[in-house]
């Protein structure tokens, strides 16, 4: 498979463009997607004995950075559900509410791939590291260099809000820009170009365990959280106990998030057909990326429509129309955190939600550090997270402004 070329950016001799050879180019007929999706790019330096360790240790840490990727999408989604107020935007709602289940999922699956490699999860705990905190300060960039032009924030319901959301899960595929290496290191196009990267490295290193007969995938099976254990919906939930399961999660991640090199639609691949270039023939629901579109439009993709800018209808939904009221909102202060508060009754209900998530966030942690079981007592934790988040936003603060949750960690540790 081709490995990459790097071009020299005429603009910025700091900056290089690393550009798989496939970059632009549809799955080659009789080419899964998946496989065409997971060729070998450039990530890692070639790895030989004397660099093993250390390379392995640098994928745990890109896999921790992945939990934490996927962790940093959550708030803001969270954000703009419960400022919708009670009753109206049903659908919205329901379309948020499966990509937040969703991505809850991923970062349980990511976790399960960083325990099969023989790591550790982080899931909250790392607050009380100042230096490499978990949850990010919003607004913010995403975690692992993902788009760094892209600022999220904890913002409510809004067309702004939505538009940002949808260019989080921006498709991976022939129109996005390539993988760049500058002075602080490797930036990624989208979620996907890092999932990519990712998948190189994995297979590159499970490449060379295999030469000597061991694996890269030693790491306790009873510490992952198996289907058994997961009762929520969001999707399938893998175990990983080797290569192709690793590859399986990510592919899951991928394709409900942006979706894979193939079609929105489930069709058979096609030669020419450039819809392939971004989306998985495999997906059984459209993609984030798509639902975000369907409540910024306010309108079902029709089973007609293309997802391929150039189409007939521009990649944009033409289907069923649905009411999407952007005034019904509670309309709480972007980004508030508890030091912008006096200390007194909002300050307390700021700092009772905090632990509330936190406490979330340690229930995940432990259920993904050997404790599985533990996971379904994060439930009732969820339920109490809406209710604490709406009687905040039901607290005006002043200008116009409500108050709202601010997402920062504190430790529920004793």
């Amino acid at each position: 498979m081709p490995t990459g070329k790097l071009e020299q950016n005429e603009t910025d001799s700091k900056r290089q463009l690393l550009i798989p050879d496939n970059w632009d180019a549809p799955p080659e007929p009789g080419q899964t997607e998946m496989a065409a999706y997971y060729s070998d790019s450039p990530a890692m330096e070639p790895i030989g004995n004397d660099n093993f360790k250390v390379k392995l240790e640098e994928l745990k840490d890109q896999l921790q950075t992945a939990l934490e990727l996927e962790h940093s999408t959550i708030p803001p989604y969270l954000c703009a559900l419960y400022s919708i107020k009670a009753g109206t935007n049903l659908m919205a709602v329901e379309i948020i509410k499966s990509v937040v289940l969703e991505e809850m999922l991923h970062m349980i699956m990511v976790a399960n791939l960083l325990n099969s490699v023989g790591g550790s999860p982080q899931i909250g705990e790392k607050e009380l590291d100042k230096k490499n905190k978990f949850i990010p300060a919003y607004p913010t960039s995403l975690p692992g260099n993902v788009d760094p032009t892209l600022v999220v924030g904890l913002e409510p319901f809004s067309k702004h809000s939505i538009k940002t959301f949808w260019k989080i899960e921006h498709p991976l595929g022939g129109y996005q820009l390539p993988v760049q290496i500058d002075t602080d290191g490797i930036t990624y196009p989208s979620i996907g170009a890092f999932y990519e990267a990712l998948v190189h490295n994995l297979k590159e290193l499970e490449a060379v365990a295999q030469k000597k007969g061991k694996t890269i995938f030693t790491g306790k099976k009873e510490k992952q959280v198996g289907p058994e254990h997961y009762y929520g919906s969001g999707g399938k939930l893998f175990t990983v106990e080797n290569l192709e399961d690793a590859l399986n999660v990510i592919k899951e991640i991928v394709g409900q998030g942006e979706g894979t090199l193939g079609s929105i639609f489930t069709e058979p691949f096609r030669d020419g057909n450039e819809d392939y270039l971004i989306f998985g023939s495999d997906v059984e629901d459209f993609a984030h990326y798509f639902r975000f579109k369907e409540v910024y439009y306010g309108r079902f993709y029709a089973t007609t429509d293309s997802a391929h800018k150039k189409s007939k209808n521009k990649g944009l939904p033409t289907g069923e129309e649905f009411a999407v009221d952007w005034d019904a909102v509670y309309n709480m202060k972007p980004n508030i955190k508890m030091k912008d508060v006096a200390k007194g009754p909002l300050y307390d209900k700021m700092v009772d939600f905090n632990k509330t998530y936190s406490a979330l966030l340690d229930n995940i942690n432990a259920a993904c550090n050997g404790n599985p079981a533990i996971l379904q007592e994060g439930i009732m934790l969820m339920y109490q997270l809406k209710y604490k988040a709406v009687e905040l936003m039901n607290i005006p603060i002043g200008d116009g402004y409500m108050a709202g949750p601010s997402f920062e960690y504190i430790t529920t540790k004793k």
